[in-house]
């Protein structure tokens, strides 16, 4: 019965390598050309030139925010590289869209059109409440994977230990007890991680729509707590793996499977 669930455990592993959720569904922005609409019919001022440099900033804050996240997102092992694809796609439109956006801020010579493009990198391209939020949520549910499934050969192993230990005569009824545990506990991380995928989804772009944006926010908090509570069954599951190292111990077993797997 162990070995059943200790084996379902690792084919189950494998579940986030199929998720593609619509991660297009993430506002890239309409895109900037920077020479069509640049208005010539009066100087910036003073406040307007430091205006432009601070936007000119934040751009280049969320330019390397979405490169560092896109660095992350390619260093992921347990989904397939179509979903790695799609969130690169989203993110690239994203900083082309916003390099686009920046040069056509540096060419604005109209106080009025410089307003409006400033405005615009918060409204139109909201990258840090849909883009990094679902990034960041796909790479720690990906993190959640990868233990699960080293944790998962962990088990597998003192499974094999518990049987040994058993067929020499040892009373191995607590010991199954914590492999079931961790089992359950392996396999709950795993639910929850695809979970915290599966809702992040589901934002889109508000427009300044107060629905959608608590919708975005509702699932953003639902996903990230899907997240805590895999972490939270990891941190058991590790638990109960000492704790049935530590029971072979007693039983003059060989019991030298690592229990050091880190959760994330």
């Amino acid at each position: 019965m162990i070995l059943k669930r200790l084996s379902f455990i690792v084919s189950l592993m494998l579940g986030l390598a199929t998720l593609t959720p619509a991660f297009a569904l993430a506002q890239v922005g309409a895109a900037v050309t920077g020479s069509t609409t640049v208005s010539v019919t009066a100087n910036l001022t003073v406040n307007d030139t430091k205006a432009r440099d601070r936007g000119d900033k934040e751009v280049d804050r969320r330019i390397a925010a979405l490169n560092d996240l896109n660095t992350r997102i390619q260093q992921m092992q347990r989904v397939s590289d179509a979903f790695k694809q799609s969130i690169s796609a989203t993110i690239a439109a994203n900083i082309t869209n916003l390099t686009a956006l920046k040069a056509k801020i540096d060419a604005d010579t109209d106080s009025a059109t410089l307003k409006a493009d400033l405005k615009s990198i918060t409204e139109a391209y909201r990258i840090h409440v849909l883009i990094m939020p679902q990034g960041r949520i796909a790479a720690a549910a990906d993190r959640v994977a990868v233990i699960v499934n080293m944790m998962g050969t962990l088990g597998s192993k003192l499974q094999a230990r518990v049987q040994a230990a058993g067929q020499a005569g040892n009373d191995v009824t607590t010991v199954n007890a914590l492999l079931i545990d961790m089992s359950a506990k392996l396999t709950d991380a795993q639910t929850k991680a695809q979970a915290a995928i599966t809702v992040s989804a589901t934002l889109q772009p508000d427009g300044g729509d107060k629905t959608k944006m608590d919708a975005n926010n509702a699932a953003l908090k639902e996903a990230r707590a899907d997240l805590v509570a895999a972490q939270k069954d990891l941190a058991d599951a590790r638990k109960d793996a000492g704790q049935i190292v530590a029971g072979l111990a007693k039983f003059n077993v060989n019991a030298n499977a690592s229990s050091t797997t880190q959760t994330p």
